[in-house]
């Protein structure tokens, strides 16, 4: 294991618990030495690490030119171990790139590496604890069969396991594959995190309810439909008090929320593929809101400029809650569907091997920060279904939108009157609106491009593409041919 900071050092403790054999190491000696050092020397794993103090020969001196090497440092530093690491090797070593790497940047990697040694990319979701205790992990790289051969035991000792005792990791496809899955990952859990977030800040701005109440709520719904890591965190975090002993946390904690770029990346990647863009609204939201929040002294400033306070929402309180919770459920139905087709689209446009959406799914349900109870239905959907049209065309997501859209329509509504913005809600709405309407406006923003530039447009009567001369008398149509 390459990289002692916390996420490294917990990964090689994570190893050595499971039975393996793991070398530590830093390029700073010292801190391979503290990162073996805090290890008890009462635990039972410990014998099973090794810390080297050296330079990189040191390491392959004693893992081998042939072996199996984790690489666990920060994105921007993983090509300069590369440099170093890769030529004292063997075409027959295994090279995996654990950071939170840009998939763009490991596919160039294999590229680079192909004929040199086996190179995976990885994925690891979980933070420090899923990376000592078990994460999900979306490993990418040469083949299944070399996977199958060097991997696949140690990654399914380590990984978290599902409610059914599965490992939460897979083989995802080929180079950059298992960073694109990654990405795609955490672009989901920016949408789920900004739809709790507004669906918090429509009990606390329209129903006057205290941090507390809140929390309360989201315990309850925790038992439910919306039984997940991350609604269960939010009741956490809500019910904590402040350490000054008046109120609670959450109520002192600054509304400048930050991002360290996997939700951006998702977008710019949805914005780029050859084929077109490809719409991920929910995200888009969650990322614009995000950055909207560090404009903070603006918005400040602009609040006394042009007041807008929140208004009370109206009517039957806990009828109102309970349609928030079908309409966050909803919203995330909604919000997966955008991120499955991203990966199904990615899946065609990079050649990838063919993602498996129900083995995806599968590896989500346990470890990751989007585990969820829903995560086994999408499975199942998908493995039932591998050609599925998209998440909602399968019979149980369908039945859920179909039944539970009126309750997301009316918190939009109710969100609008209120003046609380809730765009991740409204965007998850439209995505839906949009997607079941077999006629959409876009008629008329076409006629408007062929008169302006000519762009042409297709009939709904016979094939084939037309255009109208605007400005000739009697603006007569032509086949273009």
């Amino acid at each position: 294991m390459i990289g002692m900071a916390v996420m490294g050092s917990n990964f090689a403790q994570n190893f050595a618990d499971s039975g393996f054999d793991i070398a530590m190491y830093n390029r700073t000696d010292a801190r391979t030495q503290e990162a073996y050092d805090a290890i008890p020397d009462s635990a039972p794993h410990k014998g099973r690490l090794h810390p080297v103090i050296g330079d990189l020969s040191a390491l392959v001196d004693l893992v081998g030119r042939d072996g199996t090497y984790f690489v666990m440092v920060q994105a921007g530093a993983t090509q300069s171990v590369l440099d170093e690491l890769v030529p004292m090797l063997t075409t027959d070593a295994v090279v995996v790139n654990c950071a939170n790497e840009n998939w763009q940047i490991t596919e160039q990697m294999a590229r680079d590496l192909e004929g040199k040694v086996d190179f995976f990319g990885m994925g690891v979701s979980g933070g420090e604890e899923g990376a000592r205790r078990g994460p999900s992990m979306m490993p990418g790289g040469p083949s299944q069969e070399v996977y199958d051969a060097r991997l696949a035991e140690a990654l399914d000792a380590v990984a978290a396991k599902a409610g059914d005792g599965a490992p939460c990791v897979t083989y995802i496809g080929q180079r950059g594959a298992g960073h694109f899955v990654k990405m795609v990952h955490n672009g989901i859990e920016y949408g789920d995190m900004e739809l709790i977030a507004e669906t918090y800040d429509l009990m606390r701005k329209g129903l006057g309810m205290s941090a507390q109440e809140i929390g309360d709520v989201f315990a309850r719904w925790n038992e439910g439909i919306l039984k997940s890591y991350l609604i269960e965190i939010s009741a956490e975090v809500l019910h904590q008090p402040d350490a000054t002993g008046d109120g609670n946390l959450v109520d002192y904690i600054l509304d400048r929320a930050r991002m360290k770029g996997t939700g951006t990346w998702t977008i710019q990647n949805s914005l780029d593929f050859d084929s077109g863009v490809y719409p991920v609204p929910t995200i888009y939201a969650a990322v614009e809101t995000r950055a909207i929040s560090s404009m903070r002294d603006e918005r400040v400033a602009m609040s006394s400029q042009i007041p807008v306070p929140p208004q009370s929402i109206a009517g039957d309180k806990t009828a109102f809650i309970d349609d928030l919770e079908k309409a966050l459920f909803v919203s995330k139905i909604s919000s997966y569907t955008q991120g499955i087709g991203l990966i199904q689209e990615a899946a065609k446009e990079y050649d990838f091997g063919g993602l498996d959406i129900a083995e995806i799914a599968r590896i989500w349900r346990a470890g990751c920060i989007i585990r969820a109870q829903f995560l086994d239905e999408i499975t199942e959907a998908y493995r039932a279904e591998p050609d599925l049209l998209n998440l909602m065309a399968a019979p149980l997501f369908r039945d859920a939108v179909s039944n539970g859209l009126e309750s997301l329509e009316r918190v939009c509504i109710a969100a609008t009157r209120a003046r609380v913005p809730a765009m991740a809600f409204d965007a998850s709405k439209n995505f839906v609106l949009q997607l079941v309407s077999d006629k959409m406006a876009t008629n008329l923003t076409q006629a408007q491009r062929d008169n302006f530039g000519a762009h042409t447009y297709e009939r709904t009567d016979r094939p084939g593409s037309f255009h109208t001369h605007w400005q000739q008398a009697g603006k007569p149509e032509t086949e273009i041919t």
